[in-house]
Parts: C-alpha cells; structure tokens; sequence
C-alpha cells in the first residue's frame, strides 16, 4: 500500500503564483487551504472572481487528475444547479497543465471555481439540512450516472469500500481496546457483504462527501459539494453509507440524522431493497476504516488532517451503538427509504395468528379451508404461504391478470408518488380512465360514475334506477350475490340463504339445464326460463312496487357458473324493460374478458345493458368500482341530488384500472379465457368418466363450474364430499373454490393469466384428489 500519496507537494508561493498567471491568466490575493494529498490555494482575483488552484499529487496517476476534471464538466452538462466547482481550463485549452518540481517530476494542475461558505464540520446543521444534503448527494449520483472513465475502476484508492479488508494486517496499529471490534466489521465486510455489492447498481460516484467536504451558507443552507478528488467506480449506495457515517456522531440521537439522510436521497433517487441490506455494513466499515487509515499514516509520519482525527476518535463508539441495536437501526433505515419494516422470517405459528385474528375480527369471519393457510406472498397464478410452499391460485378473481402483476403494481407505485386526490378537482388520470371504459361499451353507455367498490357501484346504480323508473321493486337470480351494503344485500340471497327476502325483492330461477326443472337437449330453454321471470314481475306490479331493475351476473357465479341457454338473458331483459325496468349488469366477475368471448359478460349474451357495475378486478385488486350507465339516466338523477364519492376515481386507482386495461391488450388475456378457458373445461370433461362424483362440468371462458352428485340419475348433491374434496386439492398445490346453493359445486375461477400448462397442473391435482377421496 503505497503512502507516498498522501504527502501534498510543497512548492513555494511566488512560484505558482507565476505559474498560475502565465497559463491560467489567474492573478489576485492567495491564500493556503487544507489537502490530503494535494497542496491547494484559493486566489482571489481584483474582480472578485474565486478560484482554487490544486497542485495534484504526483503520485496519483494522471487518467484519475484528469477524470476528476471531466467529471465535473460532465455535470456543468448533466445538472447546471449543482452546487459544486466548476472546472477552468488553462489559456491554450488544456484540462491540467503540468508543474515540474526541482527533481522534474510533473504536477498536474487544477483550476476550480472557489465555493464559498463554511465547512459543516465547523456549525452544527439542522436536520431539514440534512435533508437537503441527501437530496444533493443523490442528485450528484444522478448527474454522473451516464459519466465514464476507466481510471476510478482501476485506481487503487485506500478509501476504496471495496478494499477494506486491506486494513485487516494494519488493525494492530489501532488502541488494544478496538482491535477486536475492527477485525469482526471488517471480517464480516470481506466475508457477508463485499460478495453481494456485485448485485448492485454500480457508478463513478463522489464516495467522499463528509462535514469538511460540505459548505453552509450563513443561513445554514447547503451551498456547496467539493473535493472530487476520490472518485471512484463503486456500488452507488457507498454514498449514501460514506455521508451517514461521517455525519453520526457518538452520543446523538442517530434517529434524526438517519430520517433526513436517506430520505433526503430517496427523494431524488428511490433505494432498491438489496441496497438498503448492506448499506448499515458499508457504514460500519466506513467508521472502521477512518482510524486504521489514520493510524497508518501516522505510523508512517505523514499527519492527519483535523477533520480525521476528529473522525477517529468517535467511530468505535458509533459502531459499538449500531451492533447494539442493529434490528431497530434496520427499522430506522427501511422507513427512512419508505419501506416497511422487514417481515420476521421466523414464521408465527397459525394457532397464534388466529387467537390475534379472532381478537381483533371476531371468530365467525369466514376462513378458506380447515386449517386456514397464512399467505405471505403472490405472484402470476401463485400463491405463497409462510412455510415457502406455493399454490396454484385457480379460485381468485380479484387479481385478474395476476398476483402482484408488476406492469399494475409500478402503476400504483408511480401515481403515489406523483399525486392522489379526488374527482372534485380536474385529473388526467380520472378523464383518461373513463374514456377508456366508455370505448370497450356500447355506445349508449357514456356516463361514468367513480365508487370504490362493486357493492357501491351496486348500491349507486340501483339508486340512479329507482330516480329513473320512479319504481321500488328490484329483481335478482335466486342465490345471487352482489354485495354487501344495505340496499344491495337485499339483491344477495345466498348472504343468508335462509331468510326472508325483503319485502321489494323477488328473485328469477336460475337456468340451471343440469339440475333445474328444464334440462339440457329440451327445446325452447331460453324461452321456458325466462318465463320463469313472468311471475316475480307480475308479483311486484301487484304489491304497488313495480319493477325498477333487474340485477345479473353474467356467468351466474353463485348459480355455479352456469352456462345460460343462448337468448335466455335477452329474453329476461325484453321481459323486464316491458314492465318498465332497468339491466343492470353486474360485470364484476363477469367482466374485463373473463367469459372469453368480449370484454363483458353481457356482450357475451348479446344484451345491452342499462348499466355496468365493476369492482376490484378492474384495479387487480386496488379498491375501485365504477358505474357505466346512460348519459340521461345520469343527468335526471342529478338534477333532484348531488352526487360524488369523495375517494372514488383517485389518480391511484385510476392509474391501476388504466394498467390492467392495457395488460388485458397487450396479453391477448380475453383470447387467452376463452382458449385455455375450453383446455381447462375438456380436461375435466375427460376425468368425469373416470370419478363418479362428477355430473357436469360446465361454464364460459375462464369461469368454470364441476357439480359434483352422488347418483347420476337422481343428482342428489355430494355436499359433503366436496368440502373433503377442497382440502385435498388444497394438498395437491392447487386452490379451488366452493359454490351453489347445495354446496355442491367446485368453482374455478383464475387470474386469466392461467395457461394451458397450469390448466394441466390443475387438472392432475384434482384427478389425484379424487383418487384419495
């Protein structure tokens, strides 16, 4: 390791008081400032321009003099605002004219604007300046990202992070009482954390900006970064690592000071997870390093500087109170870089979580499977639990194009960080979303109402129906579900399957041809079911509450995803328009492709709806909900009452349903239903001759319904076994649902992601299910 290079030159004044007029043409007053290794003045001319004449090291290698000047010029370009020197060059041009000494030894020269105002090292700093000095180190990564230059990767710089385990045979020099604790932080460096900078994001960065090398002005604010003498290619949280542990100080309350750093620099450039797992180790090693080095030099009689032996002289402290408290310093630097704090990756037991669970949501909140599964991570079709085993998720709609789709998730990620307010103001994201919905529609259907769920997108169009009709009654499928708030409740039999509809309610049978009272291959099943609907219409006319409207899901979810006899929902809607009602087509499980055919479910059946309802598959999974309806069905309901939701149509969920629009386009996922959508539903067919239990498999797209009997001829439901049946297939990696008023029924309803591969995967876990049951 060579030292030489931390002795300054030391030539005398008038001498490079010629040199500096003859070929920079710089004249003034001069005066002498601090250098590690190089000898510095600042000269101010009789004009008042400042400037600082560096007399570079001759032991530093020209290409790295001569990066540091490039790099500088680089940001002149990249980041004007900076607030750091700019370069000049000498009168004929050059970068760094050459100083001989006495002995012919070249000298590269410098000459920088002079930054004025005081070293930090010298005031004390309020944490909003802090903040400030985050954002501008982050700001200085930034404007040298595209910079390139081959010496910072080869130069072999003593402050190099990436060295540090080079100080391990001088950790002797250190005081006895530190030698332990240097060689563990260094031993861990070399042997934990230097293998997994290799994964980071690398670049020329400043790596030593410290209290001595930031300038306040005398209102405190930062004014100015210096000293680019020890750029270097390296990971480009050493930054950030280098700035927090030069500013911790032994004995302070390092929350602060962490808090504004990082989040400071996370303001201008947000930190990647790897990052923040190694930043607290470059920090330490940063500590670590700064007494070793100041020892070797002062074994080698080359004095230190104040400012590092100021540096010194704390370090072991600080480190000591990182170890101490490492978890809750991780925990400090996570929020700081707005992550959440880290998940404990020692699994709680389930038994504990339900006790939490049951304290805090009661004990009757309906759980899937016996014993429930702890989920802690999604992705595509899959679904993770806590013990690391994953799941074939074909039961979830709500993630339509699957867990965690990252085109979606950076969607929410960026308009978070951009704006998020309500529809009571002007946002291109609400306008843009709209639009967007009205053009998949038919054209009639061009007023848009924002909620936040498909319950209130229910609840909202039920409301603007009864204005409309000026009517009371509402119709729906017998063990339909639509929601959860009061009025819609009413609309959602299978909520309580047992008790008594409310009073304006009446509900059709559904068209059921497996079980229901006209069967598959009979004619005119269209026309006999929707006759069905003939007398719970003529009921409500009679009891004074007419019909106002009839509400459907156009794959008969809850029904267990009937396969509806094609003209059979035209037929309804002909019969309930008649009688002066509304359609309204509940397109939240039916909708945005599912059923493969069109984008909604009602397209699917040919009918046009008076209006649409979706909920959260249209944000996967981000609360929203919307309403599709006429524009004077709208205008007549606003006219008698205001109406906004005040969340409904925020930028964020805007900005989620426009990204699941455009991976349902750019997928191909409504082709995708409908193909895999028939793979999948073939695939069950062939295992209904060789189980039994199996009556019919049926369904449309990726909506898809196998009711289970245990006669063929009778169809008594095999109610009982389907629950077993759920587990098993739960144990064979695959989750399923159940479904239908005899709880008969197995329900496959996936991300329309699912490819034909997965489909296969499915198909084996519940022929194996089966076979065990």
């Amino acid at each position: 390791m060579n030292l030489q290079n931390f002795v300054p030159p030391a030539f005398d004044d008038a001498r490079l008081q010629a040199f500096a007029r003859d070929k920079y043409g710089i004249a003034g007053s001069w005066s002498r400032l601090e250098g590690e290794r190089d000898q510095n003045f600042r000269v101010v001319e009789p004009g008042g321009a400042n400037w600082t004449l560096k007399v570079c090291n001759p032991h530093e290698p020209a290409d790295s003099i001569l990066c540091q000047a490039l790099a500088l010029e680089h940001i002149a370009r990249t980041d004007p605002a900076l607030p750091v020197p700019r370069l000049r060059r000498d009168i004929s041009g050059d970068i760094a004219p050459v100083l001989l000494d006495d002995q012919g030894h070249a000298h590269l020269t410098l000459a920088l604007s002079y930054l004025s105002g005081n070293v930090l090292g010298n005031v004390s700093i309020a944490p909003e300046r802090l903040r400030q000095l985050g954002s501008l180190v982050a700001r200085l990564g930034r404007a040298l990202r595209g910079f390139v230059h081959a010496a910072p990767a080869a130069r072999p710089l003593i402050w190099d992070n990436r060295r540090a385990a080079d100080l391990l045979d001088h950790v002797h020099l250190l005081p006895e009482e530190n030698r332990a604790l240097a060689r563990a932080v260094l031993g861990d460096f070399r042997d934990n954390t230097l293998p997994r900078l290799e994964f980071l994001r690398s670049q020329i960065i400043h790596g030593d900006v410290h209290p001595w090398n930031v300038l306040a002005d005398q209102s405190g604010a930062i004014s100015g970064i210096i000293d680019f003498g020890d750029l270097v290619h390296a990971v480009l949280v050493q930054d950030l690592a280098n700035l927090i542990a030069d500013f911790l100080e032994s004995g302070q309350d390092p929350e602060p000071i962490l808090l504004s750093l990082i989040g400071g620099y996370r303001e201008v450039t947000p930190l990647e997870e790897d990052e923040l797992g190694v930043l607290l180790d470059l920090v330490e090693v940063r500590l670590v390093m700064t007494p070793i080095i100041t020892a070797l030099r002062a074994s080698n009689s080359i004095p230190a500087e104040g400012y590092l032996q100021s540096f010194g002289s704390r370090s072991f402290k600080v480190v000591e109170a990182l170890r101490a408290k490492r978890s809750e310093f991780e925990t400090l630097v996570r929020r700081a870089a707005a992550f959440p704090p880290k998940k404990s990756t020692t699994a709680e037991k389930l038994p504990e979580m339900l006790t939490r669970r049951h304290a805090v949501m009661g004990e009757k909140l309906y759980l899937f499977y016996d014993p429930p599964l702890h989920m802690v991570r999604g992705e595509g079709v899959w679904l993770h639990d806590s013990t690391g085993r994953r799941y074939l998720d074909c039961y979830n709609n709500v993630p339509h194009v699957g867990h965690c789709h990252p085109y979606v998730a950076e969607a929410i990620a960026r308009q978070a960080r951009t704006l998020n307010t309500n529809t009571r103001y002007v946002t291109d994201e609400a306008i843009a979303y709209a639009e967007r919905l009205v053009a998949t529609a038919h054209p009639s259907l061009s007023a848009v109402l924002y909620v936040n769920s498909g319950s209130e997108a229910n609840d909202v169009a039920w409301r603007l129906a009864k204005a409309w009709t000026g009517k009371s009654g509402g119709l729906a499928m017998d063990f339909a579900y639509h929601g959860i708030t009061d009025a819609i409740d009413c609309f959602s039999p299978s909520n309580a399957p047992d008790a008594p509809l409310a009073p304006h309610i009446r509900v059709i049978p559904p068209p059921d041809d497996y079980r229901g009272p006209y069967r598959r291959g009979e004619p005119d099943l269209a026309q006999r079911y929707a006759a069905l609907a003939d007398p719970p219409i003529r009921d409500l006319d009679e009891h004074g509450y007419g019909v106002t409207a009839v509400m459907i899901d156009s794959a008969f979810m809850t029904n267990g995803m009937l396969d509806a006899p094609k003209g059979y929902l035209q037929a309804v809607c002909g019969k309930v328009r008649a009688a002066g009602g509304l359609f309204i087509a509940d397109e939240v499980q039916s909708g945005f492709g599912r059923m493969g055919t069109a984008m909604w479910g009602h397209q699917h059946h040919g009918v046009v709806p008076d209006f649409i309802t979706i909920g959260k598959p249209a944000g996967n999974g981000h609360p929203i909900g919307v309403v599709l309806t006429r524009p004077e069905i709208l205008e007549h309901f606003t006219k008698s009452t205001a109406f906004f939701s005040t969340f409904g149509g925020n930028n964020v969920s805007c900005a989620a349903g426009l990204a699941v629009l455009d991976v349902i386009r750019d997928e191909n996922l409504i082709e995708n239903a409908r193909s895999t959508g028939e793979y999948l539903r073939q695939g069950l067919l062939n295992l209904k001759g060789r189980h039994g239990l199996i009556g019919d498999v049926r369904g449309v797209g990726l909506a898809v319904g196998m009711e289970l009997v245990r006669d063929h001829s009778t169809r008594e439901p095999a109610t009982a076994e389907i629950k077993r049946l759920l587990s098993l297939v739960r144990d064979e990696g695959v989750l399923v649902g159940g479904e239908g008023r005899l709880s008969n029924i197995i329900k496959i309803r996936p991300p329309v992601v699912l490819n034909r591969g997965q489909a296969d995967m499915a198909i084996a876990a519940i022929d194996r299910a089966f076979a065990r049951l």
